[in-house]
């Protein structure tokens, strides 16, 4: 229906006319379709005459692809559901979708969601007799090594999940798909059992499935208001959802989740809550007929000419991201089944690539034009999961283009998240509490970051890229002070956090990113921002330090990340971690609170002062966050979270005290202080002239912490070790932090001129160190859908299992502790000292030559000389083992790393890869350690 509205009979034009978007053809789809779309406007159709339910469980707002697949799940769990669409089913951005799907992903999570939506398809089918799945295969092309390489590791992550693929050759992939140019060519991928999603067809199909289990899908009926009540929770004011209002009725709820897409910042505004989306427009063209071209051929990426084809029968949609897209800030509420004029100038930067790919297309006329809104976010991924401050409002939007392949599989999540407390898949990387709420608040912010992304949407997923867009936002107030001492910092949810340090640049703030310039693609003014751009950087120091990270290789500043790792294994090193998230849990009954909420032991017998590495798991037994607890006093403890997942820790924390009912509140001190990690042999002897409490060993144990003076500056100081030295950490206030920091350096100073290496260190080292003691880093190799016996971190549980005290996860845990584990995490080493290619994570992990895993994290050990990588591998034949029998299957493997299909031998580790006897944390070194 919505191609035959828009297919307008134009004759076809001439090549010359299909470049300049000059001709009659443009004028008349101007005036045909116009810019605020085809239906006629007037008054929004409301659905006179239909009552609706005074309450229900849930209120879907959005009766798109997402919306429906949020219903039928939710009323698969159990749940009362009604779905509102103001329009009609697949109005707004799905109607107008290209529905490609793509299994072969660089995300784990996202090839099980893209996976299970396909599957769904086709079980919808079997169910409701409504066809939307097409299989007609995946093509990806790759113009140079770099985009071969990230091919042959997504290929290589399908083995283990059985995605059918294969690596093509330039002629091989002229064979499958003969229009194609492949001059200019390295090779592809071909993924066949990829392919198509009907968006009227999945959409109908979730309606009919729905229906039959109970939904209602009501039509016209848009959404007038949504009502919150404010409450408090031991004196601390809360809001949550109440009502949704519409068709002049209300209908009381608990829930309400927000799947309207490009107008989900109209919904949001509805109960106050800012989210980071912008709407955009986003086209494709389709071709007249092909000869040679069917429904057969495969969908086609060129992602370094940053297009795709699609077949549209005998004919082509076109497409691609280009470098200037246009917002659409003034989101029209009564654009339902709309398209705007395309803009020419805009898309011929596709269409270059497009002749390029396949020169046939500069010879053909133009069947129709697509140019409808889509929402974007800040990093491409979409905004999913509970709202941090807004209790029941629940975001399911911004998908950036991929809300159809997404679709199915993030519905089940969403039920998921509000039936159980939890997705089952570790999908922090579309968890809206992902971004700091001063950045979603901030428009400029949002707006260059969904910029800059959107831009970089086919660009290779390089480990160590950073961002341009959204610098400086947030920042220690140690930033200007290490800026002078040659800091590369690294973007984090909006943050600046020190990524590695480079001497060479401490002048003049040369590291320091620039304002953006948004890659000199607008001229004057940010198309549809009416917004000034600066002039394109001529030259841009930052730009050239992240542009040499840009490889799968070492990186061209690799040396000073080991130089680094060697000043913190031979001397002393000083860390800014202010990034971390610090709150404070307090109240009459904050230790039965913390005693709830964390595996570890809070309660009477842990002593004041003690510090304490806890997860805190859901009711499966999964981790939702993995910190240090300081316990204060009975009445008040210390957490520190990672800065990455501070908002998520945050919600989950705050949601699950509400929950328990205990007399306690957290209370958020992130900006009030500063976290300065002084770490290695040689950090006592710096501090110990500094502080006025004594940092021995036995006046100052591992794992405690204590309040002191430094220089007259009061701090806390928890000795802790994130890289496995002797360390301690300065929770300093943060109006002090740069007094306290000038400090340690002039300290250091003076104990390098002894011999001692003294450096400031980031986080690339942190990595490295980390991974060769085997500490763990939440979303990467621990997460929501891991406890903590599968991810190695038991024991933070097992002496509180051995007790009565009820604690959150604690039967799940139980219970696996009696069948057994069913997978595991494990680390290897390559035999390879130095590999030509480090690995990154997602290669397969493979044990007497059958695929038994992958990998989820990676990193090089600098002082052990070896890869690092973890990954989860699974139990033989899927049977749960015992902690020992597993061990011992382990043991008896012989183990290898696929990294883009090369077979890498490699050996298997028990303990850490570093220090196995932990010695150094507790300041035992050897000799020639402490005698520089």
């Amino acid at each position: 229906q919505a191609w035959a509205q828009i297919d307008v009979g134009l004759k076809s034009t001439t090549k010359t006319d299909f470049l300049s978007g000059t001709s009659d053809m443009f004028s008349k789809l101007a005036r045909r379709i116009g810019a605020r779309g085809i239906l006629p406007r007037g008054v929004r159709r409301k659905s006179s005459g239909v009552e609706l339910p005074s309450e229900v469980d849930a209120v879907i707002i959005g009766g798109g692809s997402l919306g429906s697949s949020c219903a039928y799940h939710l009323q698969q769990r159990g749940m009362r559901t009604i779905l509102l669409e103001a329009h009609q089913l697949t109005a707004g951005t799905t109607w107008h979708t290209a529905g490609m799907l793509w299994r072969l992903r660089p995300s784990d999570a996202d090839v099980e969601l893209n996976t299970y939506a396909r599957d769904m398809c086709i079980k919808l089918e079997e169910e409701t007799g409504v066809n939307s799945w097409t299989e007609n295969g995946g093509l990806f092309i790759a113009c140079n090594k770099e985009r071969l390489d990230e091919y042959k590791r997504l290929w290589t992550l399908g083995d283990y999940y059985g995605v059918e693929s294969r690596m093509l050759s330039p002629q091989e992939t002229k064979e499958l798909y003969p229009i194609l140019n492949v001059d200019d060519i390295y090779g592809a991928v071909h993924s066949p059992t990829d392919g198509t999603i009907d968006p009227a067809g999945v959409v109908n199909a979730y309606k009919r499935a729905a229906e039959k289990l109970g939904s209602r899908f009501v039509e016209n009926c848009p959404v007038e208001s949504i009502d919150t009540e404010s409450y408090s929770v031991h004196g601390k004011p809360q809001r949550r959802v109440t009502a949704v209002h519409a068709n002049g009725q209300q209908i009381k709820t608990k829930y309400v989740i927000n799947c309207t897409g490009a107008w989900a910042n109209a919904i949001a505004d509805m109960v106050q809550v800012k989210i980071p989306l912008r709407a955009m427009k986003h086209a494709y063209i389709v071709t007249e007929a092909i000869e040679g071209v069917h429904p057969g051929l495969p969908n086609m990426r060129d992602h370094d000419l940053s297009i795709y084809f699609k077949t549209q029968g005998d004919s082509l949609a076109l497409g691609g991201y280009e470098q200037n897209p246009e917002f659409w800030p003034n989101v029209d509420p009564e654009f339902h089944f709309g398209l705007f004029d395309l803009d020419w100038d805009t898309f011929n930067q596709n269409l270059e690539g497009h002749i390029q790919r396949c020169p046939l297309i500069e010879t053909l006329g133009i069947k129709s034009t697509v140019c409808g809104p889509e929402s974007f976010t800040p990093d491409h991924k979409a905004l999913v999961g509970p709202d941090v401050d807004l209790r029941g409002f629940v975001h399911c939007c911004g998908f950036n283009s991929m809300g159809m392949m997404l679709g199915g599989g993030v519905g089940r999540e969403v039920a998921s998240w509000i039936v159980d407390g939890s997705p089952t898949l570790d999908i922090f990387s579309m968890d809206v509490a992902r971004f700091h709420p001063s950045s979603s608040r901030d428009d400029r912010w949002v707006e260059d970051r969904t910029h800059e992304s959107y831009a970089k949407t086919y660009s290779v997923v390089f480990p160590h890229d950073e961002p341009l867009a959204g610098r400086s936002f947030r920042t220690s107030a140690l930033y200007d002070t290490l800026l002078g001492h040659g800091c590369v910092y690294q973007s984090r949810q909006g943050f600046e956090r020190p990524g590695w340090f480079d001497p060479s640049l401490a002048a003049n703030r040369a590291a320091e990113c620039k304002e953006y310039d948004f890659y000199g693609a607008y001229e004057e003014t940010v198309s549809g921002l009416d917004r000034a751009v600066p002039t394109a950087h001529e030259e841009h120091a930052y730009h050239q330090l992240i542009e040499g990270e840009c490889t799968f290789g070492w990186g061209k500043n690799v040396t000073l990340v080991e130089e680094e790792c060697v000043a913190a294994r031979n001397g002393v090193v000083v860390f800014d971690q202010s990034y971390f998230g610090k709150f404070f849990l307090e109240g009459p009954e904050a230790m039965q609170a913390a005693d709830w909420l964390c595996t570890a032991k809070m309660g009477d017998s842990r002593p004041n002062g003690s510090v304490a590495y806890t997860a805190l798991c859901n009711q499966r037994g999964g981790v939702e966050a993995d910190l240090t607890v300081t316990k204060l006093a009975e009445d008040s403890f210390y957490i520190a979270a990672g800065g990455s997942t501070f908002t998520h820790d945050w919600r989950w924390i705050n949601s699950e005290l509400e929950k328990s009912g205990f007399n306690a509140i957290l209370r958020d001190a992130s900006d009030e202080y500063c976290m300065i990690s002084v770490q290695g042999p040689y950090s006592r002897k710096l501090l110990s002239g500094l502080v006025d409490v004594s940092l021995e060993n036995e006046a100052f144990p591992f794992s405690t912490c204590q309040h002191a003076q430094l220089k007259g500056h009061k701090l806390m100081i928890l000795r802790l070790t994130f890289i496995g030295e002797l360390g301690f950490e300065l929770h300093v206030p943060a109006n002090s932090a740069v007094e306290v920091y000038k400090e340690i350096m002039a300290a250091g100073e003076a104990l390098g001129a002894t011999g001692v290496k003294v450096a400031n260190a980031g986080y690339r080292a942190i990595d490295s160190m980390s991974a060769e003691k085997g500490y763990r880093h939440w979303h990467a190799d621990l997460s929501n859908r891991d406890t903590p016996f599968e991810a190695g971190i038991g024991f933070t549980a097992v002496a509180k299992l051995k007790t009565d005290t009820a604690f959150l996860g604690r039967d799940a845990l139980k219970a696996q502790q009696a069948e057994g584990l069913q997978r595991r995490l494990v680390c290897l080493t390559l035999n390879d000292e130095r590999p030509e290619t480090p690995l990154h994570g997602q290669e397969t992990i493979w044990r007497d030559g059958q695929c038994v895993g992958f990998v989820k994290s990676a990193a090089y050990g600098f002082s052990s000389k070896k890869q690092i990588a973890f990954g989860y591998v699974d139990a033989p034949d899927g049977n749960p083992m015992k902690p020992k029998a597993f061990t011992q299957w382990l043991s008896a493997g012989s183990w290898h790393i696929c990294d883009k299909g090369e077979h890498l031998p490699s050996t298997l580790h028990i303990k850490s890869v570093f220090d196995p006897k932990n010695l150094r944390a507790s300041g035992e070194y050897p000799a020639e350690v402490l005698s520089p």
